[in-house]
C-alpha cells in the first residue's frame, strides 16, 4: 500500500481535495476491510502481511506510523520526505520487497494498492517469476487516479466501492490535531536545536550520534524536547509533535554532516522518563 497515493486519492474521493492534512482515517478499520476483500477474493490463500509504505522526514516514523506498526501482521516501510515535502525513496522500497518476496517464494500472489507508473517494472519481473499482481483501486469520477500502463501490466484490476472509502476517511477536525503554523514550528525548532548542538560539538559526536540512528541517546533526547517546550509549551502529551521535532533534528543533523549518509531505520520508542 503506498500511502502517499492512496491517501491523496481518498481526499479526492471523499473530500475533493488530495491535501493530506485535511483527511483523517480509521486505520485499524481500513486495514481490516481491505484485508477482508483481499481474503474474499483469493479465494482461500492465506495472507501474509500488510506492506505500509510512507515518507517521513528524515525517514523517522511519525505518531501516526507508530500507530500503523503497531497493528498486527503490518509491517511499515518509509522513505523520506524532502524539504519540499516530496516522497524519496518510497518507490525503491515497494519494488525491492516485491523482488525479494518473489524470488524467495514467499508469495504467489501480491495485492498492490498504488498508481505510480515507476512500479511497473517490478510488476513485470514478479510475473516472470510466477507470481500474480492484483492491482487494487478506487473508483474516479472523470479521467483516472493509476497509471494506465501498470493498470495493463497487473494481472487483474480490482476496483473497490465508494462505500468502502468512505467508511474510512473524513474530514480532519482542526481542533483536535496541530494547525499548519505549529507544526512548521515544530520542525523548525528541531532544525535549529540540531545546528547549533552539531556547532558545539565535535564531528567524532556527530558521526556517533548519526550511527546510532534512529536511537537518539536520551541526554540529547530531554535537551532537544525541552528545547522545543520552550517555545510550544508541554509536549507530554504530544506525541505527534514530539516526532516532528525529532524527525527535523535527524534530518538537519544528517544535512550539517555532509547530506549523503543514509537515514534509515524503523519506529523508534520513547525514551523512559
Amino acid at each position: 500500500m503506498d500511502a502517499g497515493w492512496l491517501l491523496a486519492a481518498a481526499g479526492l474521493l471523499v473530500l475533493g481535495s488530495p491535501r493530506r492534512e485535511e483527511l483523517a482515517c480509521d486505520y485499524r478499520g481500513l486495514l481490516e476491510s481491505l484485508g477482508d476483500h483481499v481474503d474474499g477474493h483469493s479465494t482461500g490463500m492465506r495472507r501474509l502481511r500488510t506492506y505500509w509504505y510512507d515518507a517521513a522526514v528524515g525517514g523517522l516514523p511519525t505518531h501516526e506510523h507508530n500507530r500503523i506498526a503497531a497493528f498486527p501482521y503490518v509491517t511499515v516501510r518509509l522513505g523520506r520526505l524532502s524539504r519540499a515535502r516530496q516522497q524519496k525513496g518510497v518507490d525503491f522500497l515497494i519494488y525491492r520487497d516485491m523482488m525479494k518476496l518473489a524470488h524467495e517464494r514467499a508469495i504467489s500472489r501480491a495485492y498492490l494498492l498504488a498508481g505510480d507508473e515507476d512500479l511497473r517494472e517490478g510488476v513485470v519481473e514478479a510475473k516472470e517469476v510466477g507470481v500474480q499482481v492484483i492491482l487494487l483501486g478506487m473508483p474516479v469520477e472523470e479521467g483516472q487516479n493509476q497509471s494506465a500502463r501498470l493498470v495493463r501490466d497487473c494481472d487483474e484490476y480490482v476496483v473497490l466501492p465508494s462505500e468502502l472509502w468512505k467508511r474510512h476517511f473524513h474530514r480532519r477536525d482542526p481542533d483536535d490535531e496541530p494547525d499548519d503554523e505549529t507544526l512548521a514550528n515544530a520542525r523548525r525548532l528541531g532544525e535549529t536545536f540540531a545546528r547549533r548542538w552539531a556547532k558545539l560539538t565535535g564531528r567524532e559526536e556527530v558521526e556517533e550520534v548519526l550511527a546510532a540512528f534512529p536511537h537518539l541517546p536520551q541526554r540529547l533526547d530531554i535537551e532537544l524536547i525541552v528545547f522545543a517546550e520552550n517555545e510550544l509549551g508541554s509536549l507530554r502529551q504530544r506525541p505527534d509533535l514530539k516526532q516532528e521535532v525529532r524527525g527535523t533534528f535527524w534530518f538537519a543533523l544528517r544535512d550539517v554532516a555532509g547530506g549523503d549518509r543514509p537515514i534509515t531505520g524503523g519506529p523508534t520508542k520513547e525514551p523512559e522518563p
